[in-house]
């Protein structure tokens, strides 16, 4: 997959059930790879498979179909994830209205049922879902973003550094349900400014720099030395130490 300048013949392949993540530093063209793989970016080049079946992605309407399963959790909640004057409800059941609607018309009951459903499985704490999302904890309004995209049933989820400014309870949280979200299959692609978050979630990790995937760590490769050496594109150095916080398909 490439892109302008941006993008440089990114491979990269997920297998169901891992967490797969994105290291370097920020601006090395993790947000552009994402947004390339929901259909987002004009004018890139390359293919991509889902399934061993070659997809176009030429929109997000077209990611997010059923023939194809991709969600992005975008990086600014704010402006790219919510419509803050929009109700807790409004929000949760964006993405996923047509697949709640027969006939342009959309079931009421199918609705309500898979938005309690939602609220109870991150435990969204809100006065009521009909009341303005922008006024809910940062935690709070993170969680209805992940939630707008699972009510789509997702195979593939791509997440934009989905912890940075949330409390450290909400984070826990998250962790804990990208564990139960591969757990049931599907593949995630985890980009984290976080390298303690990589190590501690990821099953292996994709370095990027200046546009390229410079560097895969996993197992006992996986640790913060690694890490910061290949963000800053330094030769291979084998780790100081083995990390004893770690975790026990798309193809582009």
């Amino acid at each position: 997959l490439s892109w302008n300048n941006e993008l440089n013949n990114i491979n990269l392949e997920m297998r169901p059930g891992e967490i797969v993540g994105l290291g370097g530093l920020d601006g090395q063209g993790q947000r552009q790879l994402q947004l390339g793989l929901f259909g987002t970016l004009i004018g890139s080049t390359g293919s991509v498979k889902v399934n061993g079946t070659a997809v176009k992605l030429n929109s997000p309407k077209m990611a997010k179909s059923d023939d194809i399963g991709i969600a992005l959790v975008p990086e600014d909640r704010k402006y790219e994830g919510l419509m803050l004057s929009m109700t807790v409800r409004e929000n949760l059941s964006f993405a996923a209205v047509e697949k709640m609607s027969r006939l342009g018309i959309v079931d009421s009951h199918a609705e309500e049922e898979a938005i309690d459903e939602m609220v109870k499985l991150l435990k969204i704490k809100a006065d009521g879902i009909d009341g303005p999302v922008g006024a809910l904890s940062g935690g709070n309004q993170q969680k209805v973003v992940i939630g707008k995209w699972l009510m789509t049933k997702p195979r593939i989820i791509l997440l934009n550094d989905p912890t940075r400014g949330i409390d450290v309870g909400t984070k826990q949280e998250i962790y804990q349900l990208l564990q139960k979200l591969a757990a049931q299959g599907c593949a995630i692609l985890l980009y984290s400014t976080d390298y303690d978050e990589l190590i501690g979630c990821c099953d292996r990790v994709l370095v990027m720099y200046d546009g390229r995937i410079v560097r895969t760590l996993a197992g006992d490769d996986l640790n913060e030395t690694n890490l910061v050496s290949a963000a800053l594109n330094l030769p291979d150095q084998v780790a100081a130490q083995p990390e004893q916080n770690k975790k026990q398909g798309v193809s582009s």
